[in-house]
């Protein structure tokens, strides 16, 4: 796998404390790059990385505490009339690609 990469390394590096990227879904355009928590999970998927890996289980924490209502993403709402279901939608997913 590519765990030891540059690629990975770089990802790593712009978490923030709080186990995300910035935003979960919504691309922000003042992000450099414009990366957000889900497309950094999916990348470090690809690279290899599982549950095991520290920079995962941060990021899961801060998924379930979304879920929780214990933090919110900071996403704007998007114009859909089921924003609240679809943001669960996605932290589920994210959550169960990792944890099952």
């Amino acid at each position: 796998m590519y765990k030891n990469s540059k690629w990975a390394e770089e990802l790593i590096s712009l978490q923030r404390e709080d186990g995300s990227w910035g935003n979960f879904h919504t691309a922000s355009s003042s992000s450099k790059p414009p990366l957000t928590t889900e497309s950094a999970l999916r990348r470090l998927k690809i690279l290899g990385y599982t549950i095991d890996d520290a920079p995962i289980q941060k990021a899961v924490e801060y998924m379930l505490a979304c879920m929780k209502g214990q933090a919110a993403i900071p996403d704007r709402r998007e114009k859909t009339h089921n924003w609240n279901i679809f943001t669960e939608m996605m932290l589920a997913t994210r959550i169960r690609e990792f944890t099952c």
